[in-house]
């Protein structure tokens, strides 16, 4: 599991958890059709005290369907990365493997969507399932790299059965991760709703960020493909990015493209026994966006 996404040390540092190895089953009750297919809310709110980044949370919520909605009422960048931990596991153990960068990742530890970064004032929303199980959600954005300011952690709880009832919303932009690639179509500048489905083995996010003048999917491909290479030409001022899902597993959620023209799609996320981030396997994808 890697905290810090670097190609070289003079690459923007990508300071995200990305769940190395861990992965996330999809996940109720009685009541009528339209209770059973409604989302059940649950609301985290992000702020600062001095350099801590703090999260507020429910203490639980139902297993299902569910819209994650992330408020960020501070002054920084705040994001919500949902993990399920095994029992008999503690937030301390999650944190130790989230340090251990490129290592295998145990069994015991699973990556469970959430939200992507939002900005100071702003939201972010994700529609997924959660299956039951004890969950930390981890707050530690690239935006506020070099800032000094401590990662954000906070824990809940998933109760009842598993719960497969109801369909996510429907959205008309859709990526698909896999290994290793990605599969895009009909995003647009601005706010777009996308469906983020990760159907591969591996999980899996998806970071997208705008070409800069001169660049090419072959210089990408050579700066990311070896050590030492020429900086990525690409501008990481702009970056946008999703929370890691498992494969097999999907949601809604929000990508802001702030500018048109072509971006690249990458995955920094590495296998779960360990290793390179997809990115250096080939995970690079080229878009074009009007």
């Amino acid at each position: 599991m890697r905290v810090k996404l670097t190609h070289k040390p003079s690459v923007v540092a990508f300071a995200l958890l990305v769940a190395a190895s861990v992965g996330l089953a999809g996940c109720g009750g009685g009541g009528n059709k339209q209770a059973a297919t409604t989302p059940t809310e649950f609301t985290i709110t992000a702020s600062e005290a001095g350099k801590q980044l703090r999260l507020f949370v429910p203490k639980a919520l139902r297993a299902g369907l569910v819209t994650i909605e992330l408020t960020n009422t501070g002054k920084a960048f705040h994001e919500a990365q949902l993990i399920r931990l095994e029992p008999g596991h503690t937030p301390e153990d999650a944190l130790k493997v989230i340090a251990a960068e490129g290592a295998p990742s145990p069994g015991w530890i699973h990556v469970a969507g959430g939200t992507g970064p939002a900005p100071p004032g702003g939201k972010r929303s994700a529609t997924q399932r959660l299956r039951p199980g004890n969950y930390i959600v981890y707050d530690a954005p690239f935006q506020n790299e070099g800032k000094g300011l401590k990662f954000g952690l906070a824990s809940f709880k998933v109760e009842g059965k598993a719960d497969d009832s109801g369909e996510l919303p429907k959205a008309v932009a859709k990526i698909e991760a896999y290994e290793y690639g990605f599969k895009a179509s009909g995003l647009t500048v601005g706010r777009n709703t996308i469906e983020f489905s990760n159907t591969g083995t591996e999980p899996h996010h998806v970071i997208a960020v705008p070409y800069k003048p001169g660049a090419t999917l072959a210089k990408l491909r050579k700066a990311f493909g070896q050590t030492g290479g020429p900086e990525p030409p690409l501008d990481f001022a702009n970056v946008v990015y999703t929370a890691r899902i498992d494969g097999g597993t999907k949601q809604i959620t929000q990508l802001d493209l702030a500018k048109p023209g072509k971006y690249a799609l990458l995955c920094f996320v590495s296998d779960r026994k360990g290793g390179p981030p997809h990115v250096a396997q080939g995970m690079i994808a080229e878009i074009t966006v009007r």
